[in-house]
């Protein structure tokens, strides 16, 4: 046929095209086959797997490191209990001679060199260290560090007074039993007159007055400049390897020797009493706080004492009271929210006035002008007592006090022990009288104020 085409010889028969067949979501990829198709399906749980298999990982590792920290933990906790309770430089424990003082005195024992004790550093760390809370103690001046447990009539007593005390120390010295929870049952304030005077002249340099204006703040809501510390620091110094090795070198240099030294290498000159405490040539600071004078001191003939009542007379107001003409109304608000205060955390409050000496007494009547502030105060003291139930003994007046004689001072401002006994009853005394309702009239007795005049003798009957 015309159009049959002949095919050259050796030419291969072409073959019919191969049809393919896709199927939805298969990619068209030459030579694709099913199981590569499979193998991708399977990619997803792969990823999943991988991705908790990485987690599983990270935290095996991290359990690793954990571990090795939770190993160095009881050395930083021992680095930090040694620091703290060692504590060579003070940061918390308190400086270390006071502490020697307070570790001496909570054993039992009296110390010696009291003339060299920061005294307001001791009663601080006492409140501090004391396992229990006195049932009584003691504030005021070096007027009150002759109150011991005898007079007062319990076995558990302190003396908190210390030498110049200021309102600020009589008032922190009570708030840091109060702040450690160990306020006392009963609280025996020896009131100075200066308590009541508002006056720079009235305030005492070694008082704490930043823990005052910490009182005043955070418990009366007395408005001051106080701020609270920031401490964040102080506490850092604990975990300071530094401080640490400092620590350790000085807990074995002073480990079992009979010297004790501070971090300088300086000795520590606070140690027991040794022999008879009467006999001490020395003053020494008895374990119940109070103060024994050397023997010499304490056995001075009445001679030489009345020759110190009137070494006194002249410089009388530079105790705290220069220019002390009247009451301050703000000292006398702030005595009364401090009694309630008291009051408030379950104390008894007694209230002491501490005679002066009266040939010292007599020369002040005779210029009254120069001490008006220091006669307002009795009478003051004696008429709040009588309108708020507050317990009172004693009297700045000298004569107001039966039986009291001048051999019962040490000098013109300080009574002894013998003369305390003739106007306080002692604690449990006083707590019965409560009882019974049957305590002193503090407005039974008025103090002299003004020097007695005597009598005009008559013309006619001295011709």
């Amino acid at each position: 046929m015309a159009n049959n085409k002949t095919r050259p010889a050796g030419t291969p028969a072409p073959t019919s095209p191969t049809q393919i067949h896709r199927s939805p979501g298969t990619a068209s990829v030459p030579g694709a086959t099913k199981h590569s198709a499979k193998r991708k399906r399977k990619k997803g749980p792969g990823l999943v797997r991988r991705f908790f298999e990485g987690i599983l990982r990270r935290l095996f590792f991290g359990s690793k490191t954990l571990v090795k920290c939770l190993l160095l933990v009881p050395i930083v906790v021992f680095m930090v209990a040694f620091s703290y309770n060692v504590d060579c430089s003070g940061l918390f424990q308190g400086a270390l001679a006071p502490r020697r003082i307070v570790d001496l005195m909570l054993q039992g024992y009296d110390v010696t060199n009291f003339e060299q004790m920061d005294e307001r550093q001791v009663v601080q760390l006492y409140a501090q260290d004391v396992a229990e809370a006195p049932e009584v103690i003691g504030i005021g001046s070096s007027r009150v560090l002759q109150f011991t447990s005898e007079l007062v009539g319990s076995d558990s007593f302190f003396n908190m007074g210390v030498t110049g005390a200021d309102v600020r120390d009589n008032m922190t010295s009570y708030y840091k039993m109060v702040s450690y929870g160990k306020a006392p049952k009963v609280l025996l304030w020896s009131v100075d007159p200066w308590v009541f005077y508002d006056s720079e002249n009235a305030f005492d340099s070694r008082a704490d007055a930043e823990l005052y204006d910490e009182f005043l703040t955070n418990v009366l809501g007395i408005e001051t400049d106080y701020e609270e510390p920031d401490k964040v620091e102080l506490w850092k110094a604990l975990a300071e390897p530094a401080y640490f090795q400092g620590n350790v070198s000085y807990y074995f240099k002073n480990r079992g020797q009979a010297t004790i030294t501070d971090e300088d290498g300086n000795s520590i000159d606070f140690n027991p009493v040794e022999g008879d405490p009467q006999q001490q040539q020395s003053a020494i600071k008895r374990s119940d706080g109070s103060v024994l004078y050397d023997v010499n001191f304490r056995n001075l003939p009445v001679e030489q004492v009345l020759t110190k009542a009137a070494e006194a007379c002249p410089t009388f107001n530079s105790v705290h009271m220069e220019g002390f003409d009247a009451l301050s109304d703000t000292q006398c608000k702030a005595f009364d929210a401090f009694i309630r205060y008291a009051r408030s955390q379950g104390t008894t409050v007694i209230l002491v006035l501490s005679p002066w000496h009266p040939y010292l007494y007599n020369y002040l009547l005779n210029e009254t002008d120069l001490h008006k502030g220091f006669f307002e105060v009795e009478n003051w003291v004696r008429e709040y007592c009588a309108q708020n139930g507050v317990p009172l003994y004693g009297s700045y007046d000298p004569t107001l006090i039966e039986g009291l004689e001048e051999s019962d001072f040490f000098d013109g401002l300080h009574c002894k022990g013998s003369g305390i006994a003739k106007f306080f009853p002692g604690v449990p005394t006083v707590l019965q009288q409560i009882q019974n309702g049957d305590l002193p009239d503090p407005m039974s007795l008025t103090p002299r104020t003004t020097a007695e005049v005597p009598e005009e003798v008559p013309t006619d009957e001295a011709a």
